[in-house]
């Protein structure tokens, strides 16, 4: 296998539509920080719960497991002929664990408070959304290093 500059336009018709649904998408984010989150969600902010959460945090970390379960396979396992996949499944793993960490931080509501994860005297042990959060940030952590 050889590497050869690419002789083509990098501007087609793929990457225009995902620019016009990423610009889509920034624009309700930034609606969201503006006028709160129930301009975009239909949402209480004082009680942010609803399918959002669940969406984002079901989709953010189902896509990222597959990185985890690669590396399973690979380095625990050993079976080593799936060992040119690890890299893919290990940046889609790092992705979806980012993507579903902030997705959760900005849907919760009070995303300036997040630092208070990690201060003890605000623990709530007995909240699984602390259990989860923990989580998270644990799997973003160890994939980032």
């Amino acid at each position: 296998m050889s590497t050869a500059p690419l002789r083509r336009s990098l501007i087609t018709p793929t990457t225009l539509v995902l620019a016009v649904v990423a610009a889509i998408g920034l624009y309700f984010i930034a609606l969201r920080f503006f006028y709160g989150l129930g301009a975009v969600t239909n949402i209480n902010p004082g009680y942010p719960w609803g399918i959002w959460v669940v969406v984002d945090v079901i989709i953010g970390t189902a896509f990222g497991c597959g990185g985890f379960a690669m590396a399973l396979l690979v380095y625990i396992f050993n079976r080593g002929e799936y060992h040119p996949l690890i890299r893919p499944a290990l940046l889609g793993g790092l992705f979806g664990y980012t993507l579903g960490g902030f997705a959760v931080i900005f849907d919760l509501g009070r995303y300036w408070n997040f630092y208070n994860l990690l201060l003890p005297w605000y623990a709530q042990p007995n909240s699984v959304m602390l259990e989860v959060a923990l989580c998270v940030m644990a799997y973003v952590a160890v994939l980032w290093i």
